[in-house]
């Protein structure tokens, strides 16, 4: 691993916020919220507790093998073809993720602003400059993202100060208006969404630079509350401002940043928001894509890191047109893809258990 290359702890927890944040802020708030109604943000603190097991697994292989993915450990404890078997499911799921990524970002623009656009212009435009940031390398990626944060961030605070007015405490109530088993199973469906979509980091934490020989992992689990944070402080504020009309809207967020109005000077804030989710999506988009060709050159025993970068990238743009035809589609991805994030996180769990059990044999 080229040193030159590695990213500090805190550009990583930044690589990790957006990541979380993404694409991700448009479509939690609305699927979602249909399975549990008012008690949304109760299935976030359950969800957000879930989520530390897969990021203290991830974090933990790292420290185990620093400066090395899941293959090159894999290879090291039970041989390359046992890790080859195992890494299947990770490599398909990273294909898909990149290809729904792409089909999310086209799918938001034809259907709010730009609905006599071609889907596949958003789609090739996000692969094209997604494959071009991956070629620029790790740091370069790290480097930018950190200031586009602050746009994805900043916007999305702004629209949901903005929206005080609006803001009815009615609407809350009540708390739990189909009962407590809603709030679970809104909760499997944000843990396998949110929490299961950054397992792509398996990849992505092999480039953290060390810290005085150990990996600083507070940034890392402070970008992770921020996330949570932001994603349940959004969630309320949908539920406030539209109340039972919250599960009509696609794009709740989106709406929302419709109803500013402030001395008919700040109004309709919705191109902003617009331009913040497009950020948000190239920056999840460009990861995944990165994470991807890790794995990828990592198991084929590539030199070249970029060679494979804009073949992958031609691939998830050919999958976003085809996979998926439409939003209806779409809508049942997301409440099937917890399953399939649950199953691949079970391959990282096997590799830390591998991992613990081969270090005690070392110590006896």
């Amino acid at each position: 691993m080229k040193t030159d290359n590695m990213i500090s702890p805190v550009q990583m927890a930044v690589l990790l916020l957006v990541y979380m944040t993404g694409s991700t802020i448009l479509f939690v708030p609305s699927t979602l919220l249909a399975q549990s109604g008012n008690a949304f943000w109760l299935s976030m603190l359950v969800s957000g507790l879930f989520g530390c097991l897969p990021l203290g697994c991830m974090l933990y292989l790292n420290r185990r093998f620093p400066g090395e993915t899941l293959i090159e450990g894999g290879i090291r404890t039970v041989g390359y073809p046992v890790t080859l078997i195992l890494m299947v499911p990770y490599i398909v799921f990273m294909i898909l993720l990149q290809a729904y990524i792409y089909f999310s970002i086209g799918a938001f623009f034809t259907t709010t602003m730009m609905r006599d656009t071609p889907v596949f212009i958003f789609n090739g435009l996000m692969a094209m400059i997604s494959a071009l940031t991956v070629r620029a390398g790790a740091l370069v990626m790290a480097r930018m993202f950190m200031l586009l944060s602050f746009l994805l961030v900043g916007v999305i605070v702004l629209v949901l100060v903005f929206n005080v007015e609006s803001y009815h405490l009615n609407y809350l109530l009540p708390v739990l208006p189909m009962g407590i088993k809603p709030v679970f199973h809104s909760a499997y469906l944000t843990s396998g969404f949110i929490y299961g979509d950054f397992l792509v980091f398996a990849f992505v934490f092999a480039y953290l630079r060390p810290k005085e020989g150990k990996t600083a992992t507070k940034p890392i689990f402070l970008g992770y509350l921020i996330n949570w944070l932001l994603v349940s402080f959004t969630s309320l504020c949908c539920i406030l401002a539209l109340g039972p009309l919250t599960n009509e809207y696609q794009y709740p967020l989106f709406n929302i940043s419709r109803l500013i109005s402030i001395q008919e000077i700040i109004e309709r804030l919705e191109s902003i928001i617009g331009m913040s989710m497009m950020a948000g999506s190239y920056m999840k988009a460009t990861i995944t894509l990165f994470a991807l060709n890790t794995a990828i050159t990592r198991l084929l025993k590539q030199k070249d890191d970029g060679q494979l970068v804009y073949p992958l990238a031609l691939l998830g743009l050919v999958l976003s047109l085809i996979v998926v035809r439409n939003e209806a589609d779409f809508g049942d991805v997301l409440l099937t893809w917890p399953m399939l994030t649950f199953t691949v996180s079970l391959t990282l769990y096997i590799f830390t258990l591998i991992a613990l059990i081969s270090k005690r044999h070392s110590k006896n």
